[in-house]
């Protein structure tokens, strides 16, 4: 919102295609060097050995160097003669502007006589710490310094375009349509599923504005008119949304031919709309999937600083007192030679001396650089005297190695491991973002009407678990930004490869939506078709909505709350945070008081 506030203030709506530049800085350099000849194969041959002639001397000889290309002035006044330095450098060294740039350093050193470090200017206020500068200064003036900085430039630049290359075979191959995702399943669950997506539906307009959102996939195009969209068209999308395949693999029952023409039936009887008859080639359905993955390239320099920032993050969580654990199943278990182990999840665990509440807290985080981006969060969750667990989710954490990712049952399954490892029957669990949908899959498997439960609390903090199906997809995956906040989410979440690889090609929405009771509604009727989809919340539930979350409407998601689960603003179970984006929380003292308010007390 400040990014926002200054563009508006400044009239400068172009910030996004400098930040656009900067993030692929490695790339642009290496295609500015190319466009001076300085090729992987030249540097190779020509620039670095030239360079590396210099590390077996910490003379001036480098105004040889310069002289040999006849392109930098050579100071007449240098004392070294051409025979002290008797090699031969190749002209095509001074067409690389890291070379020349290392050599007018050197010749203007040189000039000014800084080889000795009482002629740096300032030295004198420099004479009480003589002993401990000196040798500092000396180093960092030599030629031997400076060619290997300029060396490791060149390598790096050649390591980044390798990277470049990388990064469009992988892509390639990351295309691939796996169909690891699955469909719903039963008929019956189906059913209900269709049911609570309906009754979230207005009708007239409403149902319009939500077939809309899901037509018309591509970056630069805007979301589909109704009138365009006919009744073929949504029944390719139900078959995505539903069966999670294409639309002529569905038909190959006739039964579920039945199905997707009833479903297009109870949409227009129930919703008061009408399809035309027929197919419209020029409209396209979102089927996430299906499509293609869409990402962007990062330099190798930008996962090298992520993987940094994890390490002395991990060293961090060490110094509070966190222990790290790699897997839950048991290490003494023996696999059958042909059965791949199970894939696992990886969390934090911290116990107080004495903790005031038992019941640890579960933390879940969202798509980003993992943990990292709530360390402050996590510091001051520390200070609240009870457990604490966080979990890892490695395949949206910008992590340069592919990692292949667990179901949300898998997940829930492991949360229940983790409990047990720890001597915990139940948790309150915490999430943002993504990680609500995760919590929503606990909440599912075990709803808090259940005597066995393992949920004892609740905290959703800019939840996608509820009405998943109305604009996620497109916000997320699809759209082209047109603010800073659109774009921020676009470059460090949406299309860094290993996220866009998750959500394209293993987010299955079907999993992770709920439509929840709230605990003062247990009571109730049953609503047509229940079913696991709609669980009991537990007792101990609050709920944060950013007002201007920019991947889902909060104003219909707050209205869905409290109409339809139930959940009211007393005690603070329903906040909505006004002027807030997605994950802004984080940075207002204000809210971000409020939700350790709700960590300590749920």
């Amino acid at each position: 919102m400040i990014v926002d506030h200054l563009l508006t203030r400044t009239g400068v709506r172009s910030l996004g295609l400098l930040l656009a530049g900067i993030v692929p800085l490695a790339g642009s350099y290496v295609l500015y060097s190319v466009a001076y000849k300085e090729t992987p194969v030249d540097t190779v041959i020509n620039q670095i050995p030239a360079l590396l002639q210099l590390l077996q001397s910490n003379t001036s000889a480098a105004d040889l160097y310069i002289s040999s290309s006849h392109s930098i002035p050579i100071d007449t006044n240098s004392t070294v003669m051409a025979s002290s330095f008797n090699t031969s450098i190749p002209h095509t060294a001074t067409k690389s502007p890291i070379a020349a740039t290392f050599l007018a350093i050197v010749q203007y050193i040189d000039r000014h006589g800084y080889r000795d470090p009482s002629n740096i200017p300032g030295y004198q206020y420099l004479q009480p710490y003589k002993e401990t500068i000196d040798p500092f200064l000396a180093f960092i003036s030599s030629h031997r310094t400076l060619a290997w900085i300029v060396t490791l430039c060149h390598l790096w630049m050649l390591a980044e375009l390798l990277f470049f290359i990388k990064f469009w075979k992988k892509l390639a191959r990351l295309q691939e349509v796996d169909r690891v995702v699955k469909g719903v399943g039963a008929r019956s669950k189906r059913n209900e599923l269709f049911q609570r997506c309906l009754e979230t539906v207005e009708e007239g307009d409403g149902v319009k504005r939500w077939i809309e959102i899901w037509f018309d996939t591509g970056r630069t195009k805007q979301p589909a008119k109704f009138e365009d969209i006919r009744r073929e068209n949504m029944i390719h999308w139900l078959a995505w949304a539903f069966w999670a395949a294409p639309v002529e693999e569905v038909f190959m029952n006739p039964a579920a031919i039945v199905e997707l023409n009833q479903m297009v039936d109870t949409i227009e009887a129930t919703k008061h709309v009408k399809f035309a008859e027929g197919f419209n080639p020029n409209v396209d359905c979102i089927r996430l999937s299906l499509d293609p993955v869409i990402a962007s390239h990062r330099p190798l320099i930008y996962y090298s600083l992520v993987w940094i920032a994890n390490t002395l993050t991990g060293f961090l969580f060490n110094l509070l007192g966190f222990t790290r654990y790699d897997r839950t199943i048991d290490q003494t278990h023996d696999f059958e030679k042909d059965e791949p182990a199970p894939l696992d999840i990886a969390h934090w665990h911290r116990t107080p001396a004495n903790p005031e509440n038992k019941t640890p807290l579960v933390f879940i985080h969202g798509i980003g650089v993992g943990l990292v981006q709530y360390i402050h969060l996590i510091a001051a969750l520390t200070t609240i005297s009870r457990p604490l667990i966080l979990i890892e989710v490695p395949y949206v954490s910008n992590r340069l190695v592919h990692i292949d990712c667990l179901t949300p049952d898998q997940t829930y399954f492991a949360l229940e491991r983790i409990l047990k490892m720890h001597g915990h029957t139940s948790a309150t669990f915490m999430g943002h973002s993504l990680g609500t949908m995760l919590c929503a899959a606990v909440c599912r498997a075990s709803p808090a009407s259940s005597a066995k439960s393992i949920i004892a609390g609740l905290i959703l903090t800019d939840p996608i678990c509820f009405l998943t199906h109305h604009s996620i997809a497109r916000n997320f995956a699809y759209r082209s930004p047109s603010t800073a906040s659109q774009l921020v989410m676009d470059l460090f979440a949406a299309r860094e490869i290993g996220t866009s690889w998750y959500i394209m090609r293993r987010f299955c929405w079907n999993q992770c939506v709920m439509f929840p009771i709230a605990w003062s509604r247990r009571r109730q009727s049953m609503l047509p078709l229940q079913g696991r989809l709609s669980p009991v919340l537990p007792k101990n539930t609050r709920v944060f909505l950013s007002r201007n979350d920019n991947l889902l409407d909060m104003d219909m998601v707050e209205k869905y709350l409290k109409r339809q689960v139930g959940l009211v603003n007393k005690n603070d179970e329903l906040v909505v945070m006004d002027g807030m984006d997605h994950a802004q929380f984080l940075l207002r003292p204000e809210w971000f008081s409020k939700v350790l308010k709700a960590a300590r007390e749920c």
